[in-house]
């Protein structure tokens, strides 16, 4: 079987090690340029590697067949649904405010993950 580390798990050992950095330089209060500069940094790397992934999703749900991606597809929504009403009860009975569109955000990013996110890190057969 031949070893090899692949490109997105390096990413990923570098976007953990970010945020580890990030969490301490925030917890600690450190207040330097070269701090502002590092987290301006990562925040862009986020996002790098943010389109990435979904490079990879997509690259990858082109080579499932038709039964596979329907199955994602219910699964997401799925999700979507279940994750959207408990985060409306919750934040009815919890915080009693008027509910945004942008409260679907979280629902939306985690149903996306839960259905998508193993497509990021297997080699698909042609």
């Amino acid at each position: 079987m031949k070893k090899y580390i692949s490109l997105n798990l390096i990413l990923m050992i570098v976007l953990l090690a970010g945020a580890t950095l990030t969490i301490f330089i925030i917890y600690k209060d450190i207040d330097t340029s070269l701090s502002l500069k590092f987290i301006i940094g990562y925040v862009i790397y986020l996002l790098l590697y943010g389109l990435f992934s979904l490079f990879l999703v997509i690259a990858n749900t082109r080579k499932l067949n038709w039964i596979q991606i329907r199955q994602r597809f219910f699964t997401f929504i799925t999700w979507f649904i279940t994750l959207s009403a408990l985060h409306y009860l919750l934040s009815y009975f919890f915080r009693r405010s008027e509910m945004d569109v942008w409260d679907l955000g979280i629902p939306l990013g985690v149903s996306f993950g839960l259905a998508y996110s193993d497509l990021m890190f297997r080699k698909m057969k042609e």
